[in-house]
């Protein structure tokens, strides 16, 4: 992403236009280093862990939705 001056948002607003809040919370998480660091970590359980994964999205604010 490059780098843009406060003062001249006009860049930033065209790169995010498109998306909605949701999308907008996916790219701010994908460019958190404290998200993917955390992301990482628990990825790195190796195994697939249902509660690291719920405390992880609880951290975050994550919320998925459910299956029928």
């Amino acid at each position: 992403m490059p780098t843009i001056r406060p003062w001249d948002a006009a860049p930033l607003r065209r790169a995010f236009a498109g998306l909605d809040p949701a999308g907008l919370a996916q790219e701010w998480l994908r460019h958190n280093p404290a998200y993917r660091r955390d992301h990482a970590a628990t990825m790195m359980t190796g195994k697939v862990d249902a509660e690291a994964w719920r405390v992880c999205a609880r951290r975050w604010g994550l919320r998925f939705p459910s299956r029928s």
